[in-house]
């Protein structure tokens, strides 16, 4: 039933999904894929982040088992990083302000504030394939550096200080790159 309302406010329109070898997929070629079966394969949110990753507006995209490993990989990082934090939740680290920072604590804190500004600024201008590559980095530095560090922290410290600042930070952390990933 017609409503007289605009369905939408805004429309994106992206481009074709083709074949790791630049074909239009079509059932006669058999290169085309089932949603259904690459998501039991690789999981929801890696198809999800291929399709948007590396697909310019106004362009064709690729899709490659490569770019799924990718996404996966990708996912697999956040997943790893939010199951450390669960892992190191009890009473005595619950996520509270704490009053001081280790210098580590403060660089990814800036390097976060610098994602949300530019992730922000590209999805308010429809630019999402920009967005997920801020993105992509910024979990990368998270992953592979903040995390390990803080590691060290809850293994080899006994500082009690020292471990609710890197708890909170990474709960804070993990919580925005969560927020900035949802859409």
């Amino acid at each position: 039933a017609h409503m007289n309302e605009k369905p939408f406010d805004t429309i994106v329109i992206h481009g074709l999904v083709r074949d790791a070898q630049g074909r239009k997929m079509s059932k006669s070629l058999g290169n085309g894929i089932d949603p259904l079966e690459v998501i039991d394969k690789y999981g929801a949110d890696a198809l999800r982040l291929t399709l948007i990753t590396g697909n310019a507006p106004g362009n064709d995209m690729r899709f490659s088992n490569t770019k799924m490993d990718n996404s996966r990989n990708f996912a697999n990082k956040m997943w790893n990083a939010s199951r450390f934090v669960l892992l190191n939740l009890d009473d005595d680290t619950k996520p509270i302000i704490p009053e001081t920072l280790q210098i580590e604590d403060k660089w990814i804190l800036s390097k976060l504030n610098s994602a949300v500004k530019s992730v922000d600024e590209y999805l308010g201008a429809y630019k999402i394939t920009e967005a997920s590559r801020v993105l992509e980095q910024f979990v990368d530095d998270l992953s592979n550096w903040f995390v390990r560090r803080s590691r060290r922290r809850f293994s080899k410290n006994d500082d009690a200080e020292d471990k609710k600042e890197a708890f909170w930070t990474l709960w804070k952390v993990l919580e925005k790159t969560a927020v900035m990933l949802a859409p």
